[in-house]
Protein backbone atom coordinates (compact mmCIF):
# COMPACT_ATOMS: atom_id res chain seq x y z
CA UNK A 1 0.00 0.00 0.00
CA UNK A 2 1.51 3.31 -1.10
CA UNK A 3 -0.69 5.53 1.05
CA UNK A 4 1.18 6.96 4.01
CA UNK A 5 -0.80 6.83 7.25
CA UNK A 6 0.02 8.74 10.40
CA UNK A 7 2.00 6.94 13.01
CA UNK A 8 1.09 7.49 16.65
CA UNK A 9 3.64 10.26 16.95
CA UNK A 10 2.61 11.92 13.68
CA UNK A 11 -1.02 11.78 14.71
CA UNK A 12 -0.12 13.31 18.04
CA UNK A 13 1.71 16.15 16.34
CA UNK A 14 -1.15 16.79 13.95
CA UNK A 15 -3.73 16.80 16.73
CA UNK A 16 -1.79 19.19 18.95
CA UNK A 17 -0.83 21.50 16.09
CA UNK A 18 -4.47 21.63 15.02
CA UNK A 19 -5.68 22.71 18.46
CA UNK A 20 -3.51 25.79 19.10
CA UNK A 21 -6.36 27.69 20.65
CA UNK A 22 -6.49 25.05 23.38
CA UNK A 23 -2.74 24.67 23.70
CA UNK A 24 -0.68 25.18 26.85
CA UNK A 25 0.03 28.68 28.05
CA UNK A 26 2.43 27.94 30.91
CA UNK A 27 6.21 27.86 30.42
CA UNK A 28 6.27 24.12 31.12
CA UNK A 29 3.44 23.54 28.70
CA UNK A 30 5.14 25.54 25.98
CA UNK A 31 8.30 23.55 26.51
CA UNK A 32 6.37 20.32 26.09
CA UNK A 33 4.57 21.60 23.02
CA UNK A 34 7.89 22.48 21.41
CA UNK A 35 8.18 18.77 20.67
CA UNK A 36 5.52 19.33 18.03
CA UNK A 37 8.15 20.66 15.66
CA UNK A 38 9.87 17.28 15.57
CA UNK A 39 9.19 15.31 12.41
CA UNK A 40 9.50 11.56 12.13
CA UNK A 41 9.85 9.86 8.75
CA UNK A 42 7.70 6.87 9.64
CA UNK A 43 5.24 5.46 7.12
CA UNK A 44 2.49 3.37 8.68
CA UNK A 45 1.18 1.31 5.78
CA UNK A 46 1.29 -1.69 8.11
CA UNK A 47 -1.53 -0.15 10.13
CA UNK A 48 -3.96 -0.87 7.29
CA UNK A 49 -4.76 -4.09 5.52
CA UNK A 50 -5.52 -4.25 1.79
CA UNK A 51 -9.00 -2.93 1.24
CA UNK A 52 -9.07 -0.71 4.34
CA UNK A 53 -9.73 2.98 3.76
CA UNK A 54 -6.95 5.37 4.78
CA UNK A 55 -9.38 8.30 5.05
CA UNK A 56 -11.69 6.26 7.27
CA UNK A 57 -8.76 5.38 9.51
CA UNK A 58 -7.84 9.08 9.78
CA UNK A 59 -11.41 9.98 10.74
CA UNK A 60 -11.40 7.17 13.30
CA UNK A 61 -8.22 8.52 14.87
CA UNK A 62 -9.45 12.11 14.75
CA UNK A 63 -12.50 11.02 16.73
CA UNK A 64 -10.32 9.78 19.58
CA UNK A 65 -8.36 13.02 19.67
CA UNK A 66 -11.59 15.01 19.70
CA UNK A 67 -13.00 12.89 22.54
CA UNK A 68 -9.91 12.60 24.75
CA UNK A 69 -8.36 16.01 23.93
CA UNK A 70 -4.68 15.41 24.74
CA UNK A 71 -2.79 18.54 25.85
CA UNK A 72 0.77 17.24 25.79
CA UNK A 73 2.89 15.18 23.47
CA UNK A 74 3.01 12.12 25.79
CA UNK A 75 -0.78 12.20 26.18
CA UNK A 76 -1.24 12.56 22.43
CA UNK A 77 0.95 9.55 21.70
CA UNK A 78 -1.09 7.44 24.14
CA UNK A 79 -4.37 8.64 22.62
CA UNK A 80 -3.08 7.73 19.15
CA UNK A 81 -2.12 4.28 20.39
CA UNK A 82 -5.57 3.85 21.93
CA UNK A 83 -7.08 4.80 18.57
CA UNK A 84 -4.89 2.28 16.76
CA UNK A 85 -5.79 -0.51 19.18
CA UNK A 86 -9.50 0.21 18.85
CA UNK A 87 -9.13 0.18 15.05
CA UNK A 88 -7.59 -3.28 15.26
CA UNK A 89 -10.37 -4.44 17.57
CA UNK A 90 -12.99 -3.27 15.08
CA UNK A 91 -11.12 -5.10 12.32
CA UNK A 92 -10.99 -8.21 14.48
CA UNK A 93 -14.74 -8.08 15.07
CA UNK A 94 -15.34 -8.01 11.31
CA UNK A 95 -13.01 -10.98 10.81
CA UNK A 96 -14.73 -12.94 13.58
CA UNK A 97 -18.17 -12.18 12.17
CA UNK A 98 -17.13 -13.23 8.68
CA UNK A 99 -15.56 -16.40 10.00
CA UNK A 100 -18.68 -17.32 11.99
CA UNK A 101 -20.89 -16.52 9.02
CA UNK A 102 -18.78 -18.77 6.80
CA UNK A 103 -18.99 -21.59 9.34
CA UNK A 104 -22.74 -21.10 9.62
CA UNK A 105 -23.24 -21.22 5.86
CA UNK A 106 -21.03 -24.30 5.59
CA UNK A 107 -23.17 -26.10 8.19
CA UNK A 108 -26.34 -24.82 6.58
CA UNK A 109 -25.37 -26.35 3.23
CA UNK A 110 -25.22 -29.78 4.90
CA UNK A 111 -28.90 -29.66 5.86
CA UNK A 112 -31.66 -30.89 3.54
CA UNK A 113 -33.10 -27.38 3.03
CA UNK A 114 -29.58 -26.09 2.38
CA UNK A 115 -28.84 -28.77 -0.21
CA UNK A 116 -32.15 -28.08 -1.92
CA UNK A 117 -31.37 -24.37 -2.11
CA UNK A 118 -27.92 -25.10 -3.51
CA UNK A 119 -29.41 -27.26 -6.26
CA UNK A 120 -31.93 -24.53 -7.06
CA UNK A 121 -29.22 -21.89 -7.27
CA UNK A 122 -27.04 -23.99 -9.55
CA UNK A 123 -29.94 -24.76 -11.88
CA UNK A 124 -30.92 -21.11 -11.94
CA UNK A 125 -27.41 -20.14 -12.97
CA UNK A 126 -27.48 -22.62 -15.86
CA UNK A 127 -30.90 -21.53 -17.11
CA UNK A 128 -29.93 -17.87 -16.79
CA UNK A 129 -26.80 -18.48 -18.86
CA UNK A 130 -28.88 -20.22 -21.54
CA UNK A 131 -31.38 -17.36 -21.72
CA UNK A 132 -28.59 -14.78 -21.87
CA UNK A 133 -26.84 -16.71 -24.63
CA UNK A 134 -29.92 -16.68 -26.85
CA UNK A 135 -30.40 -12.96 -26.18
CA UNK A 136 -26.76 -12.17 -26.92
CA UNK A 137 -26.68 -14.27 -30.11
CA UNK A 138 -30.17 -13.90 -31.62
CA UNK A 139 -29.57 -16.25 -34.55
CA UNK A 140 -29.00 -20.02 -34.29
CA UNK A 141 -25.73 -21.69 -35.31
CA UNK A 142 -25.47 -22.11 -39.07
CA UNK A 143 -23.53 -25.37 -39.19
CA UNK A 144 -24.15 -28.85 -37.86
CA UNK A 145 -21.42 -29.07 -35.21
CA UNK A 146 -22.19 -25.80 -33.33
CA UNK A 147 -25.88 -26.65 -33.54
CA UNK A 148 -25.27 -30.08 -32.02
CA UNK A 149 -23.11 -28.60 -29.27
CA UNK A 150 -25.79 -26.06 -28.41
CA UNK A 151 -28.54 -28.67 -28.23
CA UNK A 152 -26.32 -30.92 -26.09
CA UNK A 153 -25.89 -28.00 -23.71
CA UNK A 154 -29.64 -27.49 -23.46
CA UNK A 155 -30.06 -31.22 -22.87
CA UNK A 156 -27.63 -31.07 -19.93
CA UNK A 157 -29.57 -28.15 -18.49
CA UNK A 158 -32.81 -30.13 -18.70
CA UNK A 159 -31.11 -33.09 -17.01
CA UNK A 160 -29.96 -30.83 -14.18
CA UNK A 161 -33.46 -29.41 -13.78
CA UNK A 162 -34.81 -32.92 -13.28
CA UNK A 163 -32.41 -33.35 -10.36
CA UNK A 164 -33.61 -30.25 -8.51
CA UNK A 165 -35.66 -31.31 -5.45
CA UNK A 166 -39.28 -30.09 -5.30
CA UNK A 167 -39.15 -28.51 -8.76
CA UNK A 168 -42.56 -29.14 -10.41
CA UNK A 169 -42.42 -31.39 -13.46
CA UNK A 170 -44.38 -28.89 -15.53
CA UNK A 171 -41.58 -26.37 -15.09
CA UNK A 172 -39.01 -28.83 -16.44
CA UNK A 173 -41.42 -29.75 -19.25
CA UNK A 174 -41.40 -26.19 -20.57
CA UNK A 175 -37.74 -26.38 -21.56
CA UNK A 176 -37.81 -30.11 -22.32
CA UNK A 177 -40.61 -29.65 -24.89
CA UNK A 178 -38.81 -26.75 -26.55
CA UNK A 179 -35.67 -28.89 -26.74
CA UNK A 180 -37.55 -31.82 -28.28
CA UNK A 181 -39.06 -29.56 -30.94
CA UNK A 182 -35.66 -28.11 -31.79
CA UNK A 183 -34.07 -31.56 -31.98
CA UNK A 184 -36.81 -32.84 -34.30
CA UNK A 185 -36.32 -29.91 -36.65
CA UNK A 186 -32.56 -30.26 -36.54
CA UNK A 187 -32.78 -33.85 -37.82
CA UNK A 188 -34.37 -32.60 -41.02
CA UNK A 189 -32.80 -29.24 -41.64
CA UNK A 190 -30.70 -26.72 -39.82
CA UNK A 191 -32.37 -25.52 -36.61
CA UNK A 192 -34.74 -22.72 -37.47
CA UNK A 193 -34.66 -19.37 -35.75
CA UNK A 194 -38.17 -19.85 -34.34
CA UNK A 195 -37.08 -23.03 -32.54
CA UNK A 196 -33.94 -21.30 -31.29
CA UNK A 197 -35.91 -18.34 -29.97
CA UNK A 198 -38.42 -20.72 -28.41
CA UNK A 199 -35.59 -22.31 -26.43
CA UNK A 200 -34.55 -18.89 -25.15
CA UNK A 201 -38.11 -18.02 -24.18
CA UNK A 202 -38.56 -21.37 -22.43
CA UNK A 203 -35.34 -20.76 -20.51
CA UNK A 204 -36.67 -17.39 -19.37
CA UNK A 205 -39.92 -18.95 -18.14
CA UNK A 206 -38.02 -21.62 -16.21
CA UNK A 207 -35.72 -18.92 -14.85
CA UNK A 208 -38.72 -17.06 -13.44
CA UNK A 209 -40.02 -20.21 -11.75
CA UNK A 210 -36.60 -21.00 -10.28
CA UNK A 211 -36.19 -17.43 -9.04
CA UNK A 212 -39.46 -17.66 -7.12
CA UNK A 213 -38.48 -21.10 -5.78
CA UNK A 214 -35.12 -19.78 -4.61
CA UNK A 215 -36.76 -16.85 -2.82
CA UNK A 216 -39.15 -19.17 -0.96
CA UNK A 217 -36.35 -21.50 0.03
CA UNK A 218 -34.13 -18.68 1.25
CA UNK A 219 -36.96 -17.32 3.38
CA UNK A 220 -37.61 -20.79 4.78
CA UNK A 221 -33.99 -21.13 5.89
CA UNK A 222 -34.48 -18.50 8.62
CA UNK A 223 -35.46 -20.93 11.41
CA UNK A 224 -32.77 -23.41 10.34
CA UNK A 225 -30.14 -20.69 10.35
CA UNK A 226 -31.21 -19.52 13.82
CA UNK A 227 -31.00 -23.05 15.17
CA UNK A 228 -27.57 -23.60 13.71
CA UNK A 229 -26.25 -20.22 14.87
CA UNK A 230 -25.94 -21.33 18.49
CA UNK A 231 -24.48 -24.67 17.47
CA UNK A 232 -21.83 -23.06 15.26
CA UNK A 233 -20.57 -21.06 18.23
CA UNK A 234 -19.79 -24.33 19.98
CA UNK A 235 -17.90 -25.86 17.07
CA UNK A 236 -14.21 -26.57 17.40
CA UNK A 237 -12.50 -23.89 15.34
CA UNK A 238 -8.78 -23.28 15.67
CA UNK A 239 -8.96 -20.00 13.76
CA UNK A 240 -11.67 -18.62 16.04
CA UNK A 241 -9.65 -19.57 19.10
CA UNK A 242 -6.64 -17.73 17.70
CA UNK A 243 -8.81 -14.69 17.04
CA UNK A 244 -10.16 -14.80 20.59
CA UNK A 245 -6.62 -14.92 21.95
CA UNK A 246 -5.69 -11.96 19.80
CA UNK A 247 -8.76 -10.09 21.06
CA UNK A 248 -7.73 -10.60 24.69
CA UNK A 249 -4.26 -9.27 23.87
CA UNK A 250 -5.66 -6.17 22.18
CA UNK A 251 -8.15 -5.50 24.96
CA UNK A 252 -5.43 -5.88 27.57
CA UNK A 253 -3.20 -3.42 25.69
CA UNK A 254 -6.08 -0.99 25.31
CA UNK A 255 -6.80 -1.16 29.04
CA UNK A 256 -3.14 -0.52 29.90
CA UNK A 257 -2.98 2.50 27.61
CA UNK A 258 -6.20 3.90 29.04
CA UNK A 259 -4.94 3.44 32.60
CA UNK A 260 -1.63 5.05 31.64
CA UNK A 261 -3.44 8.07 30.23
CA UNK A 262 -5.44 8.41 33.44
CA UNK A 263 -2.32 8.19 35.62
CA UNK A 264 -0.50 10.72 33.48
CA UNK A 265 -3.36 13.19 33.73
CA UNK A 266 -3.60 12.64 37.48
CA UNK A 267 0.12 13.34 37.85
CA UNK A 268 -0.16 16.49 35.77
CA UNK A 269 -3.14 17.67 37.82
CA UNK A 270 -1.29 16.95 41.08
CA UNK A 271 1.79 18.77 39.83
CA UNK A 272 -0.26 21.80 38.83
CA UNK A 273 -2.04 21.76 42.19
CA UNK A 274 1.28 21.52 44.02
CA UNK A 275 2.72 24.35 41.95
CA UNK A 276 -0.32 26.48 42.74
CA UNK A 277 0.06 25.76 46.47
CA UNK A 278 3.75 26.64 46.36
CA UNK A 279 2.94 29.87 44.58
CA UNK A 280 0.43 30.81 47.28
CA UNK A 281 2.93 29.99 50.01
CA UNK A 282 5.57 32.15 48.34
CA UNK A 283 3.08 34.98 48.08
CA UNK A 284 2.35 34.69 51.82
CA UNK A 285 6.07 34.72 52.64
CA UNK A 286 6.56 37.72 50.39
CA UNK A 287 3.77 39.56 52.19
CA UNK A 288 5.32 38.75 55.56
CA UNK A 289 8.71 40.04 54.42
CA UNK A 290 7.18 43.26 53.29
Amino acid sequence: MNTTIRSAVQAAQAAINGAKSQGPTSAAGKERSSLNSVRYGFTSAHLLLPGEDAAQYERHLDGYFAALVPTSMPEAVIVAQIGDLSWKLERLTKVENNRLRARLEAELEKTDPGMTLTATREALQLVHALAETVDAVPVPPDTAKPTGNFLDLVERVVARLREVPALPGEVVKILADALTAAQELEKCVRMKKDAYVALGNAAKMVRGALTEKQAREEAGLGPVRERLAAEVLLLEDTDLKKLEKYRRTLESSLLRQTELLGKMRAQVAAAESEALTEAKELRVKLRMVQ
